[in-house]
């Protein structure tokens, strides 16, 4: 079976988020019901540029490998002899203060919605203990 991009970001929700698609949704601004057209059984909707923009720099996913199921660091061939990796070797991503900053700022809210989940729970089993 060939592995598609939603298969991919199935992949992102069970690593980034322990299967959580309501988190990933709201990290990618994307309601939960618009969730289950990407990735139900029914229908299998292909995700939008914009959509597979927001994926790649809300999360720092490799834009290659979430399109094309092939790693970023897959050779690549080169015709002449520049490659602009030889300028200094480095080919790394850089990522700006402000996405780190946006990745911050949704993690802390994650963590506050699950502090209040938490908190919910504890107040509902103090409610049955007392029944």
């Amino acid at each position: 079976m060939v592995e598609t991009i939603n298969d991919r970001v199935q992949t992102i929700i069970d690593t980034q988020f322990d299967g959580n698609k309501s988190a990933f949704a709201k990290a990618v601004g994307l309601s939960v019901a618009g969730m289950s057209s990407y990735l139900g059984k029914q229908r299998r909707s292909k995700f939008s540029v914009d959509m597979v923009t927001k994926i790649v720099t809300t999360l720092n996913v490799d834009a290659r490998w979430l399109l094309t199921g092939e790693s970023a660091t897959s050779k690549v061939h080169t015709e002449g002899d520049y490659s602009p990796a030889s300028d200094s070797g480095d080919v790394s991503v850089i990522v700006s203060d402000a996405v780190l900053a946006e990745r911050v700022r949704l993690l802390e809210q994650i963590i506050r919605e699950k502090d209040e989940r938490i908190k919910e729970y504890k107040e509902r089993i103090e409610e049955l203990k007392h029944k």
